[in-house]
């Protein structure tokens, strides 16, 4: 079980840093936007706001958290509000298209929540109280 937490949350980790740093300097091939789309005029906020910038940072930090072990609970905090995200924007916006890659990468991301289950086992609790 350790060498498939490992190599699960390599592969997580280098995926959303080499997105990240994508969003930053695009070295992978995009497909092109039609003009008037709902993805183009998603985009023709997000971009000019910088807040793909933003989430470009999240990824990167995130993904830099998930490889280096120690801090990957953190990295998984940071990386869950992306992943969800990222499902909304290919349900709601794209109509489903090219969810693929964000539903591998949110079932990547259930199993090493699952596999570091004891760092977020005050989160699941029915019995919280203020101190």
């Amino acid at each position: 079980m350790k060498i498939v937490v490992i190599i699960t949350r390599t592969l997580m980790g280098f995926g959303f840093v080499v997105f990240g740093a994508n969003i930053v300097h695009p070295f992978l091939p995009q497909p092109a936007i039609p003009a008037g789309s709902p993805t183009a005029q998603f985009m023709a906020v997000m971009v000019p706001t910088h807040w793909m910038t933003l989430v470009c940072w999240v990824q990167l930090v995130g993904g830099l958290l998930l490889l280096f072990g120690g801090t990957a609970p953190l990295g998984l905090v940071m990386l869950g509000p992306v992943l969800i995200n990222i499902l909304a924007f290919h349900i709601c916006v794209q109509g489903g298209n090219g969810i693929v890659p964000g539903a591998v990468f949110s079932v990547i991301e259930i199993f090493l929540v699952y596999a570091y289950r004891s760092y977020f086992s005050a989160l699941f609790t029915v019995s919280a109280s203020p101190n």
